[in-house]
């Protein structure tokens, strides 16, 4: 029976992967690009698209709106986290991003994917879900804490940093905004959600990342 709901972060998994190391395996869920082992459970990571646009005058700031759009309507449809790395190409023209999941309520995998030619900058953006309360699946519960592992529903914050959000600089986007935090205290609000999408590298609306397979089921529920 589940009991009162509790308020608990994202947690963030550690390098997963560097690129090209592992071939991909097709599931109903999407490509596995790799797999992590977390309390002796297997994890797959999922890759769910890849965007690439033109530097801006934003810069980061600007492609990390761009990817926060992507992300922002994948966990709206899913309701389940994702995360893209932020890479750039040596001479700095243009902005990537691969777009990964474990289908969890309650992690991100934390990695130095990139698309060919891009090397990481360190940071990513990852998406929260957007409701304060979801059911927890078998991927959650490897995650929760040992006293939230079993409950039937939790509650959680979608617009505020966790504590290992803070592990390095990072942008996060929740329900209403996106924003960047380079440390305890040092955060901003970059973007408000509810505005119009800008243009994708100055050439239009940008687009949502194409699905790469169906969404996870039975595998993933609780």
């Amino acid at each position: 029976m589940p009991s009162s709901w509790v308020s608990v972060p994202a947690v963030l998994l550690g390098m997963l992967f560097v690129p090209g190391s592992l071939a991909w395996a097709v599931s109903e869920a999407g490509p596995v690009v790799a797999h992590a082992t977390v309390r002796g459970h297997d994890v797959p990571v999922y890759r769910i698209g890849e965007l690439e646009a033109a530097d801006t005058q934003q810069g980061m700031d600007g492609f990390a709106i761009r990817v926060a759009y992507a992300l922002h309507a994948w966990t709206r449809e899913h309701g389940v986290e994702a995360i893209g790395n932020l890479c750039r190409t040596p001479d700095g023209t243009r902005w990537g991003s691969v777009l990964l999941t474990v289908y969890a309520h309650a992690a991100s995998p934390r990695t130095n994917a990139c698309p060919a030619g891009m090397q990481a900058v360190g940071v990513d953006v990852h998406s929260h879900p957007q409701r304060q309360r979801y059911s927890v699946n078998s991927i959650d519960r490897l995650f929760l804490r040992d006293d939230l592992m079993y409950q039937a529903m939790v509650a959680t914050r979608p617009d505020a940093f966790s504590a290992d959000d803070y592990a390095q600089p990072g942008y996060v986007v929740g329900r209403i905004h996106l924003q960047f935090q380079e440390g305890r205290g040092r955060d901003r609000i970059v973007w408000d959600m509810g505005r119009p999408q800008p243009p994708w590298g100055g050439a239009g609306p940008g687009p949502v990342p194409k699905r790469e397979g169906r969404p996870a089921r039975s595998a993933l529920s609780p």
